[in-house]
């Protein structure tokens, strides 16, 4: 990280211009002298001002170089401002109180300190205020860099947290749907049922291919649909299941968040009932930028709450989309997944919506 209190040379040497002279008018108008400035303006008071306050910027901007390398941990931010400032307040009185004795002793042959005593007052409570406007400028400058700094790292903590919950989602493994499928699998070898299990075994290693591939945070409607249509053959014919799938026309390239209907259609299977004589019907529609998913309910005793669970769990991972993942439990259960347009449709969809061209007619020429 750069220094914050870095300041330019050519800022240093321009800035003690402009405040010695202001403090030279501040203290003209403080001893009621402002008459003086049209006879002799350029006076060796101003110099004297101009050098005490290149002298006074330094030490504060040492002070500020030495407080920021100390400050390397914003557990003890305040007990540090609180320290920076009164050594700022003691090295300016010190400073500005040497220099105009040493004035005082050169140049007007006073050595006693009482004599001047009023000067010296005044000249300390300029520069105290000069010195108190200069630190204050770079703590509010200091402060506010450090809180976009302590923002930036929870955002970046943030997003960590996301991949990492994103990534735990993606290859999170259904225990139940795997030990089932395996269980299906081994049977049909012992059974000498070869050409089924090899079938089973290509079908779910296709499945968990799809899982384990995609590293995208969305990825288009037609893989998913394509891994769902999988596992839907998987389940009607290794796991006992009856489900039927009416899938959707494509006219859009939607994108949703990998591994959502899997998740959701192996949910289903297990917390709603099936056989053949009465099948799972689940009807999938896009509306609006999202899939539809609708189903009569046939929940099961014993895995009713896993469908729950797992939309809980899905809803957490689309949160960031600009529509949330729900669902409603009527008649019909009714789930809703939102989906996202690539970014060039989006825009081409924005820009013909806010264009509207006028065509004229002949008639409306006419008129």
């Amino acid at each position: 990280m750069s220094p914050v209190f870095e300041i330019k040379p050519v800022y240093r040497m321009i800035l003690p211009l402009l405040v010695g002279t202001l403090t030279y008018l501040a203290i003209l108008l403080a001893f009621d002298s402002v008459a003086n400035i049209k006879e002799d303006f350029f006076s060796r008071e101003l110099l004297f001002c101009v050098f005490s306050s290149f002298v006074l910027l330094e030490l504060n901007r040492l002070i500020l170089l030495f407080f920021e390398r100390r400050n390397t941990k914003t557990t003890h931010f305040y007990k540090h401002i609180i320290q920076l400032i009164f050594s700022s307040i003691i090295t300016t009185f010190l400073s500005i109180s040497l220099l105009l004795m040493a004035y005082f002793y050169w140049f007007e042959n006073m050595a006693d300190p009482m004599v001047y005593l009023t000067e010296l007052s005044i000249f300390n409570g300029v520069f105290l205020f000069v010195t108190l406007m200069y630190q204050g400028h770079f703590l509010g400058f200091y402060w506010i860099h450090k809180k976009f700094e302590k923002d930036l790292e929870s955002e970046l903590q943030e997003k960590e947290e996301l991949e990492r919950s994103k990534n735990q989602f993606q290859f999170m493994l259904n225990p139940n749907f795997l030990l089932l499928s395996l269980e299906s699998i081994l049977l049909r070898i012992k059974e000498e049922r070869k050409e089924e299990a090899e079938e089973g075994i290509l079908l779910l290693s296709e499945i968990y291919r799809h899982s384990l591939r995609n590293q995208e945070e969305l990825v288009p409607l037609h893989e998913e649909l394509m891994a769902m249509e999988n596992v839907k053959i998987f389940l009607n014919q290794f796991n006992s299941k009856h489900i039927h799938l009416s899938l959707p026309k494509e006219d859009k390239n939607y994108l949703l968040v990998p591994r959502t209907l899997t998740k959701i259609l192996e949910a289903i299977s297990y917390s709603q009932l099936s056989s053949p004589n009465c099948p799972l019907e689940i009807q999938l529609e896009i509306k609006k930028n999202c899939l539809h998913l609708s189903f009569p309910k046939q929940f099961s005793l014993k895995y009713g709450d896993q469908l729950v669970e797992t939309m809980n769990s899905i809803k957490q991972q689309n949160g960031w989309l600009n529509q949330g993942l729900s669902w409603t439990d009527n008649s019909m259960y009714s789930i809703c997944v939102p989906m996202e347009l690539p970014y060039s449709e989006t825009s081409d969809s924005i820009n013909k919506a806010s264009f509207h061209p006028t065509i004229k007619t002949d008639e409306s020429i006419g008129n």
